[in-house]
C-alpha cells in the first residue's frame, strides 16, 4: 500500500485591516490602495483605539504610525499582541522592535508596503524592510 504524506502550506490572505494613523498622506496612499486591492479597511486615529478596536473586532493585521500621539505605538503593539496573538503588525517608521511584528522605515514605499501586507501569513514572522 503506498503511503502519501502531504506537506500543506496554508497563506492566510489578510481580508481586514486597521490602519492607525493621523497622516493624510499615509491615508490617502495606503488607503486606497489597500481598498483597491479587496481588503477591508477601517482607520483609527490613536493606538490605544486601535486597541480598542481589536478588543471589539477582529483583524488580520494592523498597521501602525509610530508618529502616532498618545500611547507609543510598540506598547500598543504589546497590548495588541496579548490580546489577538494571531494579529501581524507593522510598524511604519520604526527601524527595529523587540515584538513580534514587521517593520518599515520612512519614506514608506506604498508599494512596498502594499506587497508586505500581500506576503504577510499567519506564521511568526520578524521582517524590516
Amino acid at each position: 500500500m503506498l503511503s502519501w504524506h502531504w506537506i500543506c502550506l496554508f497563506i492566510y490572505i489578510v481580508d481586514d485591516i486597521l490602519l492607525c494613523t493621523q497622516n493624510p498622506m499615509l491615508i490617502k496612499g495606503l488607503y486606497g490602495i489597500l481598498r483597491d486591492e479587496g481588503y477591508n479597511v477601517d482607520l483609527s486615529d490613536y493606538p490605544a483605539h486601535a486597541v480598542q478596536q481589536i478588543i471589539k473586532n477582529s483583524y488580520e493585521a494592523v498597521i501602525i504610525d509610530s508618529q502616532a500621539f498618545g500611547m507609543p505605538a510598540e506598547d500598543a503593539v504589546k497590548a495588541i499582541k496579548t490580546i489577538a496573538p494571531d494579529t501581524r503588525a507593522i510598524l511604519v517608521g520604526y527601524p527595529e522592535d523587540e515584538t513580534d511584528s514587521l517593520s518599515i522605515k520612512v519614506p514608506v514605499d506604498l508599494e512596498k508596503l502594499r506587497d508586505l501586507v500581500h506576503s504577510m501569513h499567519k506564521s511568526s514572522i520578524i521582517s524590516h524592510i
